[in-house]
């Protein structure tokens, strides 16, 4: 499948409009730890804190608009390093240079990669056969978040503590999280959100026992069709590298936009390592 093409679209103002499609997605998820702490703002880009030690915690975006001093990075530590733990900063090819040296010089490592993958939403691709794909109707939130964390840990909840995460993400105002159903029961889920025309797509999961059936792939062309629907003129998602992730959103005829590499620092008993 052929992706539009937008070379009229400068990269670094695409990546720009990513990266703050995803810091918004995330600034607006209610997880319960995070206490109601605002998000910091730092040269184009957010850090988020999520609550002491949360795996979630994370600065998206930074340095895509302007330099990024040794005091903002302290800044940024101590925002996302409250109560401890690693603090986590997503860097891409369009942040200002030198912000990837000043990353080193502070002890920071690679912790993983990420791709980030793009295309127009038009033409929306037709549904998959055989699979059902729809936003999750009232009241199935709780349905919508078993299944979240089935498919993502691969065994059933058995807490109101291991609900929440998915919870958060179903009550999150601006998401539409969707259900990908076959032969009547509910075995996928997905997300979408819209911030400034580019439609955000994540949390895609499927549950173990059913993933090489296409539901992933009913899932991208679902939340296209709605990304379409609403004017949206991107629709971006983020995998990690030579997963089955990435071989159905490419063929969805998605391409990737950037990498991107999500730098850690260990906060250690002593200070920071």
């Amino acid at each position: 499948m052929t992706a539009v093409s937008f070379s009229h679209l400068d990269p670094r103002v695409l990546a720009l409009r990513i990266e703050n499609a995803q810091a918004e997605q995330v600034d607006r998820t209610p997880f319960p730890s995070r206490q109601g702490v605002p998000s910091l703002r730092v040269a184009g880009g957010r850090a988020i804190y999520l609550g002491p030690r949360s795996p979630y915690s994370v600065a998206i975006g930074v340095g895509l608009e302007g330099l990024v001093g040794t005091e903002d990075l302290e800044r940024i530590e101590s925002h996302l390093g409250a109560g401890g733990g690693t603090v986590r900063i997503e860097l891409n090819p369009f942040c200002e240079p030198s912000f990837s040296v000043k990353l080193a010089a502070r002890g920071y490592r690679v912790e993983r990669f990420l791709q980030v993958w793009w295309r127009s939403p038009s033409p929306v691709p037709p549904p998959v056969p055989g699979v059902e794909v729809r936003p999750v109707r009232p009241g199935e939130e709780r349905l919508w978040s078993e299944l979240f964390f089935l498919c993502f840990v691969g065994r059933p909840t058995s807490s109101e503590v291991e609900l929440a995460g998915g919870l958060g993400i179903a009550r999150t105002e601006g998401n539409t999280c969707f259900l990908a159903l076959q032969e009547g029961e509910p075995r996928g889920v997905g997300v979408v959100s819209a911030t400034g025309g580019v439609a955000l797509l994540s949390a895609d999961g499927v549950v173990p026992a059913f993933r090489g059936r296409r539901l992933q792939l009913a899932l991208i062309h679902a939340r296209m069709a709605w990304a379409a629907e609403r004017g949206c003129d991107v629709v971006t998602a983020s995998t990690e590298p030579q997963t089955a992730s990435q071989r159905n959103y490419e063929r969805a005829g998605f391409r990737c936009a950037y990498p991107k590499l999500v730098m850690m620092r260990q906060l250690s008993p002593w200070g920071w390592g």
